[in-house]
């Protein structure tokens, strides 16, 4: 089936690939177009006579295609269209042997993001550790003992830890190129407002501006999203900070900027970017005081339980942090209790 998806549906995939980054594209949409692409690489398969059965893909294979310049994008979300199908035990052999082929660290990183980007990833998230999703996202080739120390802390941060070991682990973060992703977001949702004001303040003298806004965006606080806004155009690069802004309200964004403006914005429309930016300020008056003691991913309090059909109203990366989130809260909670019972 690989071989199907791959020469029949790469259009199809690049575009389930591209939604999932979209902080305009929910969930249920991504979920209608995978599903499209399946039914169509069935049908395909049976009126040509061809194998439907679904197996892990093969390594040699995949070597192959990578060496062969086939877009990294596209492999491995056919890679991932095929564990959709497939039974964990057989996914997390995969990705181990993945992992361990020097060949396909690319692609290795690729597939790792994208399991987290799936509907139903959280089945998948106990399974991947932090050390495996630092590997997933740092753009560093090699990288210290102290680093892996560092970010192994990063979910086991309280109000109780002190300024230098956070201070440490963000600093970590920062020099391994994890600014704007998950690690970063997990490790800044743990934090109280003060210790974020601490980040904030620490960034604001080692880091850009671009970077310091994308950081304290990134801690799902509110009250940050005016501060963003009114530098949008000083930035390199606002999409970031558009993304960013949007996957902390959510729907809750259209009642501060008509939601054209915000795609138009996001797509680097200058003219939009301006008007994205004062509609914001005109707006968020009205909303203020509802709004600023909040702390949000994609709209929803950080912890809430949702059901289906609101986590189907997520966009991809949101729901993969939600994930995250919810996961590692549970864990570090076991942590600190078997410690306690120690």
């Amino acid at each position: 089936m690989l071989s199907n998806y791959l020469s029949n549906h790469p259009a199809q995939l690049l575009a389930i690939s591209n939604a999932q980054l979209c902080p305009f594209t929910s969930v249920g949409h991504v979920k209608m177009l995978k599903k499209r692409v399946l039914e169509l690489c069935w049908l395909n398969a049976k009126c040509n006579n061809l194998s439907r059965a679904f197996t892990a893909p093969k390594l040699d294979l995949l070597i192959s295609l990578i060496e062969s310049d086939e877009n990294p994008a596209i492999v491995s979300q056919a890679c991932i269209e095929i564990m959709a199908n497939l039974p964990q035990n057989i996914n997390i052999t995969f990705i181990n042997n993945v992992l361990n082929e020097p060949k396909l660290t690319v692609l290795a990183k690729l597939i790792i993001s994208k399991v987290l980007l799936q509907q139903h990833s959280f089945n998948l998230i106990r399974l991947l550790d932090v050390t495996t999703l630092f590997f997933a996202y740092t753009a560093q080739s090699e990288h210290s003992e102290q680093a892996l120390i560092a970010i192994s802390q990063a979910i086991l941060v309280t109000e109780e830890s002190s300024n230098e070991s956070m201070l440490t682990i963000f600093d970590e973060l920062c020099k391994n190129d994890l600014i704007n992703s998950p690690l970063m977001s997990l490790f800044l949702l743990f934090l109280s407002a003060d210790q974020v004001n601490k980040i904030g303040n620490h960034a604001s003298n080692t880091l850009c501006i671009d970077d310091t806004l994308q950081v304290l965006l990134q801690s799902g606080f509110v009250k940050l999203v005016p501060l963003a806004n009114a530098s949008l155009l000083q930035l390199e690069q606002p999409k970031k900070i558009i993304a960013l802004i949007k996957r902390t309200l959510g729907e809750t964004l259209d009642l501060l900027v008509n939601f054209e403006t915000q795609v138009q914005a996001y797509n680097d429309d200058e003219h939009a970017l301006i008007d994205f930016q004062q509609q914001l300020k005109l707006n968020w008056p009205k909303y203020e005081t509802q709004l600023s003691t909040q702390r949000l991913i994609a709209g929803k309090v950080l912890d809430e339980p949702l059901n289906a059909i609101q986590m189907s109203a997520m966009d991809s990366y949101s729901q993969a942090l939600f994930n995250l989130y919810t996961y590692y809260r549970h864990v570090a909670a076991e942590k600190v209790r078997s410690g306690v019972q120690k």
